[in-house]
């Protein structure tokens, strides 16, 4: 994405009303460089960083105070249906441990994330990079997503996050 428009993205969004002018920001967001599908609805103090893609698929949720930040090379994806709720932090990028290094955060490095269709991202959760989540999934509030996650229909729970129920 384009990183001088989205700082005009967040300069003109943090005057918008939080639940209005969806169709404006992501209008706004497609400017950017962001594949933004039909009826998506971005809280105005989300926060987007990064020069890496973002895909929102068709009638996405993105609550208050979401961070998305997609770095270099690496790609944030969300499919459709899917609800983002408040303070929820999606990342991409990261650091090799480096042992013998001056900093023990050697170089970065960025992996993509995935979220698939009709899932939900619960309150303030944090989805770390190279992570999948597969369709309709729950993350429970608060958790870490460490590690990709391909099956559908699952609750995931905890720091580290892991498979507490099955819906189907």
């Amino acid at each position: 994405m384009n990183t001088g428009r989205l700082w005009i993205y967040r300069l003109v969004t943090r005057w918008l009303p939080e639940t209005r002018c969806f169709a404006l920001k992501a209008a706004m967001l497609r400017w950017c460089g962001a594949k933004i599908g039909e009826n998506v609805r971005i809280c105005s103090s989300a926060s987007f960083w990064g020069i890496g893609e973002l895909s929102l698929g068709d009638d996405v949720w993105v609550g208050p105070m979401v961070a998305i930040e997609s770095s270099g090379d690496a790609r944030v994806s969300i499919g459709s249906h899917v609800d983002i709720a408040n303070g929820v932090m999606i990342t991409t990028g990261t650091h090799e441990i480096d042992v013998d290094g001056l900093h023990i955060a050697g170089k970065g490095c960025n992996n993509s994330v995935a979220v698939g269709d009709g899932s939900w991202i619960g309150l303030c959760a944090r989805l770390l990079p190279g992570t999948k989540i597969g369709n309709y999934c729950v993350v429970a509030a608060g958790s870490v997503v460490t590690k990709s996650f391909d099956e559908g229909y699952v609750l995931l729970a905890g720091v580290p996050a892991d498979i507490k129920k099955r819906y189907r």
